[in-house]
């Protein structure tokens, strides 16, 4: 049985004439699934809900995993209207399921290629996989800026980081296996790495926002790919922590929006997703939310951080079929049982 994590109604005053045109209302809605935290996302939302008075927009918040397995339980004449998720790889095989319809509209085509797949699911933010740390832990310490120097930091200084790292669980979070899959994908040194946090005795957690409570509280003192839109606004409102965009490589996620084939209210969905990916709305996401749009001055990210003279690689994941070969059963099964030995022993984080 699935819950949701969260759930707001936005509800849109609807005009006498609109009432007259739409006597059943249903035309008049719009029903959004997303694993994309309420807060971060309501500026958007109000937004839209301004410009299209006559649409009353109900907005479900998931984790990245009880979203997937909430579109998988319900009938297709039961489904929402968008579905919105970090966890790429779950959208990709969604739409490969023949859950999605085409997305129309001049914007779509203005996508880089890395960011539509089909035409049916889009990416409209551009999120950096990050490294948080406690400023207060690190005041005497040199902070590690790259996957080398973390992975050497943490061998060098077992004592200190000990107990004191967290990160996403790759088995219950649907983010933490997509972006641990892409490490593996990316780096060479990926296993490597695993084995450092494995000596760590590093903390997993299926949520950000306690990942990212205990990095402010001291109760951690370094967090391991984070996605960099609630951690880069954490970081904004909190100085307890600080936020580094590794300067070797930085894996990019970017969250996936689809208009689901039996949705009861396509004409609105079009219009949503639309306008998520069009100037207007990109600016409304750059200025105005806690994301980070998809065409986003990335210079101001990293000049903030002091390394105007650096230059970062910066790694898009691709929507496409390749995400989906780490969810063969086999495939995960192998590489959670090559993780569960890298970081075992562990705790998990309640």
């Amino acid at each position: 049985m699935w819950v949701f994590a969260g759930m707001v109604l936005i509800l849109a005053r609807v005009s006498a004439e609109g009432l007259t045109a739409d006597l059943d209302g249903e035309r008049s809605k719009l029903i959004i699934y997303s694993a994309t935290d309420t807060k971060a996302i309501a500026s958007v939302l109000a937004v839209f809900r301004h410009e299209n008075p006559q649409i009353t927009l109900e907005y479900h918040e998931f984790n990245t995993q009880e979203l997937d397995r909430a579109i998988r339980a319900k009938p297709l004449d039961e489904q929402p209207d968008v579905v919105i998720s970090s966890a790429m790889d779950l959208q990709v095989r969604l739409v490969n399921d023949g859950y999605a319809q085409p997305i129309e509209g001049e914007a779509v085509t203005a996508l880089p290629s890395w960011a539509n797949w089909r035409n049916e699911v889009v990416g409209f933010t551009y999120e950096p996989i990050v490294f948080v740390y406690n400023k207060q832990a690190f005041k005497e310490k040199a902070i590690p800026l790259t996957h080398e120097s973390l992975a050497s930091a943490m061998r060098i200084d077992d004592t200190f980081f000990a107990h004191k790292v967290g990160s996403y669980d790759a088995r219950r979070s649907g983010i933490g296996y997509l972006v641990a899959t892409q490490d593996e994908v990316t780096s060479s040194i990926s296993g490597r790495l695993q084995e450092s946090l494995g000596r760590a005795r590093t903390k997993v957690y299926g949520q950000t926002s306690r990942l990212l409570d205990d990095i402010a509280s001291g109760e951690l003192i370094f967090g391991y790919n984070l996605l960099g839109s609630y951690s880069l606004a954490r970081e904004r409102r909190d100085h307890r922590i600080g936020v580094v965009i590794p300067q070797d490589y930085a894996l990019v996620v970017s969250r996936a929006a689809f208009i689901s084939k039996q949705a009861k209210h396509t004409t609105n969905a079009q219009h949503f997703v639309n306008f998520l990916i069009s100037a207007k709305g990109q600016d409304v996401i750059a200025k105005r939310s806690e994301l980070v749009a998809l065409s986003p001055d990335i210079e101001s990210l990293v000049s903030q951080q002091g390394q105007q003279d650096r230059t970062i690689n910066f790694h898009p994941i691709p929507l496409g079929p390749a995400l989906m070969v780490y969810l063969d059963d086999s495939k995960r099964r192998r590489f959670i049982k090559a993780w569960e030995n890298a970081l075992l022993p562990l705790k998990i984080a309640p």
